[in-house]
């Protein structure tokens, strides 16, 4: 458990390291989210990194996958074909 915390760790102190907060692509993706209403969980996940028995793998594997699925984003809904000028002409005839 040590080991997976302290992998987590490091690895979030280096995004913070590399991350500029003023960058223009960061700025537009936390807007993105907080306009889809996508908010972190209220625990972090952490993913199992260390050298575990099988089954104990396995066990902390599925835990953590479905901690995942859980707090997943909300899929998007698919973007239907773009209507054509006849398309709308056809639909708005009723034919």
């Amino acid at each position: 458990m040590f080991l997976d915390r302290f992998d987590y760790f490091l690895r979030s102190e280096y995004a913070s390291w590399i991350t500029d907060p003023d960058d223009p692509e960061v700025k537009a993706e936390r807007a993105l989210r907080k306009r889809q209403g996508i908010k972190p969980p209220p625990q972090p996940l952490i993913p199992p990194v260390a050298w575990r028995p099988q089954s104990i793998a396995d066990f902390r594997r599925q835990v953590f996958e479905a901690a995942v699925e859980l707090h997943a984003a909300p899929a998007k809904p698919g973007r239907g074909k773009k209507l054509g000028s006849r398309d709308l002409a056809a639909l708005l005839s009723g034919g």
